[in-house]
């Protein structure tokens, strides 16, 4: 059976993502900014809670064999007993526009963790929270929803399915460009006989004879 390897992420946003087409790079600055703010809520957040917790998974949809990699920001048991997964995003969107709705991607993101987490554990239920933290206020959002392992799992089937046909796309193209490669042949009726002595300064570009030490100079 052909197999891929899927980053969790790279899967969601692939099929989910939605918005302008500007792709225009923010900067360091702004990736190292949230890299803190996501450590300091998970500080933040307690001794019970597991923060950057890696997940793997193999799922199999249309004959190919997925290997589902990712990170959950966070896992945590709440009040009421339930286990969360914690999806953490920073965010530029002002305090008062930031909705459940706000991106679809953040919620598929933790909920293809969460139907690996309560595959791997037995879960029946489970919780999927996403934390905003609007970067110029300071201010925090949270919501939370409520999964039973069963919806997760039909959830995550339902992406692979509709990943699947591009998949195949990039497991022929792998098919064609490895039978083509093989199929070269060696542009020469055969090698060079290796010279008796290694290359001298003579043969060092200009900059390099420069550099070399009077006594060693052609």
């Amino acid at each position: 059976m052909a197999s891929i390897h899927l980053p969790i992420r790279q899967l969601v946003e692939f099929l989910l993502r939605t918005g302008s087409i500007d792709s225009r790079f923010t900067g360091f600055d702004r990736a190292n900014e949230g890299a803190r703010i996501h450590r300091r809520l998970q500080k933040a957040a307690g001794e019970g809670y597991q923060a950057e917790v890696f997940l793997s998974a193999e799922r199999e949809a249309c004959g190919i064999a997925f290997t589902l990699e990712g990170r959950a920001d966070g896992i945590f048991t709440d009040e009421t007993g339930t286990v969360t997964i914690d999806e953490i995003k920073t965010t530029t969107v002002p305090y008062e526009e930031i909705t459940e709705e706000l991106n679809p991607c953040h919620w598929a993101q933790g909920m293809v963790y969460a139907a690996i987490f309560s595959s791997q554990q037995g879960l029946e239920t489970l919780a999927v929270r996403l934390t905003y933290y609007q970067v110029d206020t300071d201010q925090i959002q949270r919501f939370t929803r409520q999964f039973s392992q069963q919806q997760l799992e039909q959830f995550l089937q339902q992406l692979l399915t509709q990943y699947a046909p591009w998949a195949q796309r990039q497991l022929d193209w792998d098919t064609r460009r490895s039978q083509s490669l093989a199929a070269l042949q060696f542009p020469f009726a055969e090698y060079r006989p290796a010279p008796e002595k290694a290359p001298t300064a003579r043969a060092a570009p200009a900059f390099f004879v420069r550099h070399l030490p009077a006594s060693a100079r052609p």
